[in-house]
């Protein structure tokens, strides 16, 4: 065997510094890429966790909210319902996956929420609010407030609509009760109470402002406009005062009742109130008046029978006309 053959070729020193230079780049490359992908898998971890975070927050908001919340499609059908509408009207969210917002509108309100519901879709509005009246299960109606807003893609198209609905059911029956509490009120401040076909009294109590006066004339006007009373008896024995504007609003009723065919007795004109009719010098000329309410129905029974009356039949007095005011009508 030769010496040439036996001879092996060894590596020079640039060559291993070179090999070695090569390797630390692969494994600081490997490395980058490890850290890279670590990174990557922490972003998406951390977003995975944002992401559940959010729908969770989003899951408590939209269930446990106090208002009714709907997701619904463009079509009208209940994507997703809260248990606060389960509840207010009636079904359950099985049942509302059955159901379109139309099924369940009153009739008369579809139209204009339909209405409202197109110009969102169609961008001339960005959101909407109506008072509405849904029907519940039961067949009642819940009168509620609807706020709407259309949720769109990224590139404009419309997804769906989410809705909060307001139930505003007892604040209206308190509404409506209140007002049936004043109307009642009104009725009994000035109460026209029939003393025959012919007669109608009306005995006032407290004091009287000018909507008050008010009230007194379209009530009596109301009254004798059929034609059939032929006599009113405005009663102000319980009045505490009466000034000059409460006083014309009298003479004006006066001469309104008179217009309709009618004669207008006034009973129960105190002494001090008849002292200030003096005073700021009401004219109560053409005015039948009564010292009290007992005379003024005799006096208008008698009257509207067509019988003569003179003041010893029916006690008719002028405490006005005796402390210097415009005379009143004697018969």
């Amino acid at each position: 065997m030769s010496t040439d053959t036996l001879h092996h070729t060894e590596p020079s020193c640039a060559d291993t510094e070179r090999h070695h230079a090569e390797l630390n780049a692969e494994n600081r490359a490997l490395r980058a890429q490890l850290q890279e992908a670590r990174r990557l898998i922490e972003e998406h971890a951390l977003a995975d966790r944002e992401r559940h975070l959010s729908e969770e927050r989003f899951r408590q908001t939209f269930d446990c909210a106090p208002i009714g919340l709907t997701i619904v499609s463009l079509d009208g059908r209940f994507v997703r319902v809260n248990r606060a509408l389960a509840d207010l009207l009636g079904y359950s969210p099985e049942e509302f996956a059955h159901l379109r917002f139309q099924d369940i509108t009153h009739p008369d309100d579809l139209d204009i929420d339909l209405d409202l519901l197109g110009k969102t879709v169609r961008g001339e509005l960005s959101r909407y609010q109506l008072h509405k009246r849904y029907i519940h299960r039961d067949g009642s109606f819940i009168h509620a407030l609807l706020h709407v807003a259309l949720v769109r893609d990224e590139t404009g198209a419309p997804v769906h609509f989410v809705s909060q609905i307001l139930d505003l059911t007892e604040q209206k029956r308190a509404f409506e009760a209140l007002r049936a509490s004043e109307e009642r009120l009104r009725q009994l401040s000035t109460p026209l109470v029939p003393i025959s076909d012919h007669v109608v009294a009306m005995p006032l109590i407290g004091a009287i402002d000018p909507d008050r006066a008010d009230r007194v004339l379209e009530v009596l006007l109301t009254g004798i406009s059929g034609g059939r009373v032929r006599v009113a008896i405005l009663d102000v024995t319980g009045v505490v005062t009466l000034d000059e504007q409460v006083a014309a609003a009298l003479v004006r009723t006066a001469h309104a009742v008179r217009l309709l065919g009618a004669q207008m007795v006034l009973s129960g004109i105190r002494a001090e109130v008849a002292r200030t009719l003096v005073e700021i010098g009401a004219d109560f000329s053409g005015i039948v008046t009564c010292a009290n309410l007992q005379a003024a129905i005799t006096y208008a029974l008698r009257l509207s029978r067509g019988r003569a009356v003179s003041p010893g039949d029916a006690e008719i007095d002028d405490p006005i006309r005796r402390r210097g005011g415009h005379r009143t009508h004697r018969v």
